[in-house]
């Protein structure tokens, strides 16, 4: 049984606007390794969504007093991508639900052979982990997407009232047909939109749909890395461990 280690100092974080940036301290110290100090278990399971499309995914579970997260990968990714970072929300407390999204993974279809309504059909997938979530009595919702995984979770969000927050990595204002310039103008909640400077579309995307919403923090990170890559490349895991203290708990 896989045992993870990890201990995290709780701090308030404020987040600000200024010049594309997140301001205040983001300490790396926050997490460290320590003394096993819980076993990490977590459960594959099988969604089915409303149009009958098997979806496997991961469930990680946490603290039944804790929220809950549904984390969405990049194009020809899998829900294995945020297995290491999902171990760490998991045990922080978070309920944690990363899904192989349709064509992905072990999840039914293929997506080379996906028109661009197909696409658009991923928001169902990330419909079903979330009645999972209510079904287990699970609530307080934030989605994480990368790349069209971004996407995806800012449009599923942009309809679905009861989703408190969003982490956009790497969002673009298009992504095989799945678009964002009208989402963002409808989801009024916060939203964390992450890009690196080099990963040019996603960039200027980004850029874009922080000047759209209502209400967002945009952070531009040096290099070029895309999507969960920013991961292990950036501090993003604290940026976003500090964004879902401010906005989620």
């Amino acid at each position: 049984m896989l045992i993870i280690a990890i201990f995290l100092v709780s701090c308030t974080q404020q987040f600000e606007k200024t010049d594309g940036k997140i301001t205040g301290p983001l300490p790396r110290n926050q997490i460290q390794g320590t003394e096993s100090i819980k076993e990490i278990s977590n459960v594959d399971i099988e969604l089915i969504t409303e149009d009958n499309v098997g979806i496997k995914a991961t469930f990680y579970k946490g603290d039944k007093d804790k929220p809950s997260i549904i984390l969405i990968h990049m194009l020809n990714g899998n829900r294995n991508d945020w297995d290491d970072f999902a171990k760490i929300l998991q045990e922080i407390g978070y309920n944690v639900v990363a899904i192989d999204s349709r064509g992905h993974g072990e999840s039914d279809l293929k997506w080379k052979s996906f028109s661009e309504d197909d696409f658009n059909k991923m928001v169902l997938d990330v419909k079903a982990a979330k009645v999972f979530l209510e079904d287990e009595n699970l609530g307080n919702i934030a989605l994480i997407g990368a790349s069209i995984g971004a996407n995806t979770a800012l449009n599923f969000a942009a309809q679905d009232n009861s989703i408190k927050t969003v982490i956009l990595l790497s969002p673009g204002l298009d992504y095989r047909g799945v678009t964002t310039s009208e989402t963002i103008k409808q989801f009024t909640k916060p939203t964390l939109i992450v890009a690196s400077e080099g990963d040019t579309f996603s960039a200027d995307s980004s850029r874009t749909l922080d000047s759209l919403s209502q209400d967002s923090v945009l952070k531009i990170y040096e290099g070029s890395e895309h999507g969960t890559r920013l991961f292990g490349k950036t501090d993003i895991d604290m940026v976003i461990i500090d964004w879902l203290q401010a906005y989620l708990n």
